[in-house]
C-alpha cells in the first residue's frame, strides 16, 4: 500500500492527456507556415520491460498498445467523400508494416473517431485510451488547413494514426539532446500558433525516461518527430518536416505488432470502458457513503494490480484534505479497493440489477459539516512495479453530506 500511495503522490503533477483546446488562429511567421506539430500529449512515462532489440526506432508506451492482430473500426465524422478517401488511403499504410487493420465505417460504433476541421489543430488519443472515450466524442482531430499538398497531408495523417496505435513523440527521447533556444521557440509559437509557455514546454521540451527508448537510438527522421528549425537551437541543429515513415518507424511497429510470432515482453494492458454512472447512497444505518460506480474492465498482456477509488472534492473542485492513512490518497479524502487481475478477462461492476461492487467512506472521515455540498470522482489506477497509469477518471458526481 505504501507503493500505491507514493506512486499516486508522484503522479499528482502528471496528466493522462492534454491539448484538446483549440489553437488560436494567428498569422504564421517565417517557416512555421501551418499548424505546428500536434497536441497529443501523454503523461511522462517512466519505465517498461519491452525490448525492440537494436536499431534506430522511436518511443512507445506499451501499456496502451492494442492486441496484436487487432482490427480497429474507424469512422471519419466530417469531410467530403474525396477527403475521407485520402485520409483512409494514407492511414492504411500502417497496415503494410504492422499486424493491425483499420476498418473504416460510415456509421455505427467506432473505436477511432476522426474529426476534420479548419481550426482544431492536430491531436489523437494514444492507443487504447481511445476506448475510454464516449462514442459521441472524437478521438482524433485533423486540421485541413495543412492539407495544401499531398506530402503535408500524408505526414499529418500518418503521424496522428501513429499515435492511435501507441507511438509517442520522438523528440521527447532523452537521447535526442536537442539544444533548444527556448526563448526563441516560446516567442515564435506564441505568435504563430497561439501556444503559451506551458503548452510549448509540454509539447516540445519534456523528456521521457531512458527506459522508454527500449535500448534503441534516437531517430530524427521518424514520422513522430516535430520539425526543429535551426534558429530554434543554439548550434543550428535542425529536423525537417518528416512526411514519410522512416526505417526506424517501420522496424518499431513491426516489433510492436509482429506479423509472425507474438509480441515479446508484455506488460499489463488494462482498459476501463463503459463507465455510465456512479450511484451515491447516504446511509445513516452504516454511518457513511455507499458508492457504486458502474463500469467494465478488460485485461490483456500480463497480470497486473488495479485500484478502484473515489476521491472527494469541495463544490469548487478543490480536494478535501485529511491525514487518515486509511481513507486518503496523497492526503485527499478517498476510499479504494485493490485487485490483482490476470490477462484475458472482461469484468463488470454494478451492471446487473443488484449492486455487486461497493466502496464505502465513513461520515467521520469527511471533515466537512453536515449539509455541505461536495463532489465525488471515480478513478481507476494500474500499478506495475514502479509504473503508474491512470486508467480512468470520471466526471464529478455532486452530493450533500448527511451525518
Amino acid at each position: 500500500m505504501n507503493t500505491f500511495r507514493s506512486l499516486l503522490l508522484m503522479s499528482a503533477a502528471l496528466v493522462s492527456l492534454q491539448g484538446w483546446a483549440q489553437q488560436k488562429p494567428k498569422p504564421s511567421v517565417k517557416s512555421v507556415a501551418h499548424k505546428y506539430g500536434c497536441t497529443s500529449v501523454m503523461e511522462s512515462p517512466r519505465m517498461t520491460t519491452f525490448d525492440t532489440t537494436k536499431g534506430a526506432r522511436g518511443l512507445v508506451d506499451p501499456y496502451y498498445l492494442w492486441e496484436n492482430g487487432s482490427t480497429l473500426k474507424v469512422r471519419i465524422l466530417t469531410g467530403s467523400p474525396a477527403m475521407k478517401a485520402r485520409v483512409k488511403a494514407y492511414a492504411k499504410e500502417w497496415e503494410q508494416y504492422a499486424n493491425i487493420k483499420f476498418d473504416f465505417v460510415d456509421y455505427g460504433p467506432a473505436t477511432i473517431r476522426v474529426n476534420l476541421d479548419d481550426k482544431g489543430g492536430h491531436n489523437s488519443m494514444i492507443g487504447t485510451i481511445a476506448e475510454t472515450i464516449p462514442q459521441d466524442v472524437k478521438t482524433m482531430n485533423l486540421d485541413t488547413t495543412d492539407f495544401q499538398t499531398a506530402e503535408s497531408m500524408h505526414g499529418t495523417v500518418m503521424h496522428e494514426f501513429g499515435h492511435a496505435i501507441g507511438l509517442l513523440h520522438e523528440h521527447y527521447s532523452p537521447k535526442a539532446g536537442i539544444p533548444w533556444n527556448k526563448e526563441v521557440v516560446y516567442k515564435e509559437l506564441e505568435q504563430s500558433q497561439g501556444w503559451d509557455k506551458m503548452k510549448v514546454d509540454v509539447n516540445l521540451f519534456q523528456e521521457y525516461s531512458m527506459t522508454y527508448t527500449h535500448g534503441t537510438n534516437y531517430d530524427k527522421y521518424s514520422i513522430m518527430h516535430y520539425p526543429v528549425f535551426a534558429r530554434w537551437t543554439t548550434n543550428g541543429y535542425a529536423v525537417g518536416w518528416n512526411n514519410v515513415v522512416s526505417a526506424g518507424d517501420i522496424a518499431m511497429v513491426g516489433a510492436l505488432y509482429p506479423k509472425v510470432g507474438n509480441r515479446e515482453g508484455e506488460v499489463p494492458r488494462f482498459i476501463v470502458t463503459n463507465y455510465t454512472k456512479m450511484i451515491v447512497v447516504n446511509s445513516p444505518e452504516k454511518g457513511g457513503l455507499l458508492l457504486y460506480p458502474s463500469f467494465n474492465i478488460k485485461t490483456a498482456g500480463a497480470e497486473g494490480q488495479v485500484y478502484f477509488s473515489v476521491l472527494f472534492y469541495d463544490e469548487n473542485g478543490d480536494p478535501i484534505m485529511d491525514n487518515n492513512d486509511k481513507y486518503n490518497i496523497s492526503n485527499v479524502v478517498a476510499t479504494y479497493k485493490g485487485f490483482k487481475f490476470l490477462p484475458g478477462k472482461t469484468l463488470t461492476a454494478n451492471k446487473a440489477t443488484s449492486n455487486d461492487f461497493e466502496l464505502f467512506l465513513p461520515y467521520s472521515e469527511l471533515p466537512v459539516p453536515a449539509g455541505t455540498k461536495i463532489q465525488a470522482i471515480f478513478k481507476a489506477f494500474l500499478i506495475d512495479g514502479q509504473e503508474f497509469k491512470i486508467l480512468y477518471s470520471s466526471n464529478p458526481v455532486g452530493l450533500s453530506v448527511i451525518k
